[in-house]
């Protein structure tokens, strides 16, 4: 098109500006490759994948067959590995690019059910990022910018991209005519609501919320023969969700009591100076929230809401606390209700419009103060451990580092400290005691034998039995100095390496 043809370039839309910031912030914080927290659980995922794909023993401790770990994500990305031959760190964070794409889109897809789409996708997303607290907690599930700034490669960022994507399906099927099928949004409904559920359970119950928040706001359109038509499309669903070949999914519902305690945190965190350091500037959106019901989505969003407001408060009554990863979508619903308000033609320029609009963003540079942590990760230069804690980020150095590259893939290792578990689970290797939570196996035995290992009064034989019985290879002591005495009393256990700063070392068998 020559110039002066009048044709113009379309000015980009907010979303795409907000998109590119986004992306820009995640390839830096990619780049720098530095990670810390439950990564590594999903590092050792991918190695046990990688060790015998069909068939995997569980990540942790090696002796179980299967683990709810393995999802059709990681599963995925396991044969990604095998074909190109990448290790288990690239294929994470690469999957963290995704993630991040993915659920871009995703945002920008379900807010087409809004008056101004473009607009208030990019406010849902700044607010996501921004509008959670002072000192947020960093939790798998949990999209404020810091906390997320750990997880970019968690299925649990995969699993909240689809989330929106099935909501997005459901609203567009709740609007077809009662006569059309629409057998398409159904599919998308069954086929992602299916991997949500095998991905990250946690999520899925999310999804579901937001699914019969949805349903409950027009009721009366469902059961024009709709009934029939989502049970036809549950059915193969629900199958493919039990038949998975990887793990029992089922098996969680059984182990959930053994989850609960760790969540714990999470309602302190709501109790807590009436939860305003962690959860408090969404509250911003309770006014758009409340006086919301006649705008798009707007009874919807009061419905979610209540119901998981109501599923965290009931958890926390009866001291069911896995509830409290319901928090999400409670920010959510006060997120999207506030985007929805202040992107609203109808609302704007009048003087409670410019007032809130005001407030909010004030709220938005508070709440990216509270999240900077998440900011500091995207800076190249050098990072010392002050700046960190200057910035109320993590410090992912480890005292074991200097140590711990004498474990290797299928070692077991038996440790007087449990949190070494989780480095030792990152390089494939397996514990006596589990790293995390993990109900599956006989964890108080394997907890009373690690003690007995390293108690003063235990006897060589003793000590011996125990190493033989968990096929122990390798013994990690956080204080050499203090507990030396327990390898020497070992026979066939020689030191590989000591850090004289801290006292930390590994011994090991030939």
């Amino acid at each position: 098109m020559g110039v002066g043809s009048g044709r113009r370039f379309p000015r980009p839309g907010p979303y795409l500006l907000i998109t590119i910031c986004v992306i820009s912030w995640t390839v830096l914080v990619t780049s720098r490759h530095v990670w810390a927290g439950d990564i590594r659980l999903h590092y050792a995922t991918l190695h046990a994948l990688q060790k015998n794909f069909w068939s995997p023993r569980d990540p942790m401790v090696g002796v179980v067959s299967g683990s709810p770990y393995y999802s059709p994500y990681m599963v995925v990305l396991a044969a990604i590995g095998k074909l190109t031959g990448a290790s288990v760190r690239p294929l994470v964070e690469y999957a963290g690019l995704f993630n991040i794409a993915l659920l871009l889109v995703a945002i920008r897809r379900f807010c087409g059910h809004f008056r101004r789409p473009s607009l208030t996708a990019t406010l849902v997303l700044l607010f996501t990022l921004t509008l959670w607290g002072l000192h947020p907690r960093d939790w798998s599930g949990f999209l404020g910018l810091y906390s997320l700034s750990w997880q970019l490669g968690y299925p649990s960022v995969f699993a909240a991209a689809l989330m929106f994507f099935v909501w997005d399906a459901f609203l567009r099927f709740r609007a077809r005519p009662a006569e059309n099928w629409a057998w398409a949004d159904l599919a998308v409904v069954a086929v992602l609501g299916a991997l949500v559920a095998l991905v990250h359970p946690f999520t899925a119950i999310n999804t579901v919320l937001g699914v019969v928040a949805f349903a409950l706001a027009d009721l009366r359109g469902l059961l024009r023969g709709r009934p029939v038509r989502l049970a036809l499309v549950a059915v193969p669903a629900v199958a493919f969700v039990v038949l998975w070949p990887w793990s029992d999914v089922l098996s969680l519902f059984g182990a959930s009591g053994e989850f609960s305690g760790i969540h714990l945190i999470l309602i302190r965190d709501v109790v807590r100076e009436w939860g305003f350091f962690s959860y408090g500037l969404a509250l911003l959106g309770l006014p758009a929230l409340v006086t919301g019901g006649r705008r798009p989505l707007g009874r919807e969003l009061q419905i979610l809401f209540g119901l998981s407001a109501g599923l965290v408060a009931f958890g926390a009554a009866i001291g069911s606390y896995g509830f409290a990863r319901v928090i999400p979508v409670v920010m959510l619903s006060l997120h999207l209700a506030l985007a929805s308000y202040l992107a609203d033609r109808e609302t704007r320029w009048s003087i409670s419009w410019i007032t809130y609009g005001t407030v909010t963003v004030l709220a938005c540079a508070v709440g990216l103060y509270g999240n900077s942590g998440g900011l500091i990760r995207a800076y190249w230069g050098k990072v010392t451990s002050a700046d960190l804690a200057t910035w109320h980020s993590r410090d992912p150095a480890s005292r074991y580092d200097p140590v711990i590259s004498h474990i290797h893939s299928g070692d077991v290792v038996i440790s007087d400290d449990p949190w070494a578990g989780r480095l030792v689970n990152s390089r494939g290797a397996y514990t006596v005691v589990p790293a995390w939570p993990y109900p599956f196996v006989d964890e108080a035995a394997r907890t009373r034998d690690a003690k007995t290992f390293f108690a003063a009064s235990t006897s060589t034989q003793q000590r011996t039995a125990i190493a033989d019985r968990f096929h122990v290879n390798c013994v990690i002591l956080s204080h050499g100095a203090r507990t030396l005495a327990v390898p020497q009393a070992l026979p066939g256990f020689s030191l590989k390496a000591r850090t004289w700063r801290n006292g930390a070392s590994v011994w090991c068998r030939p």
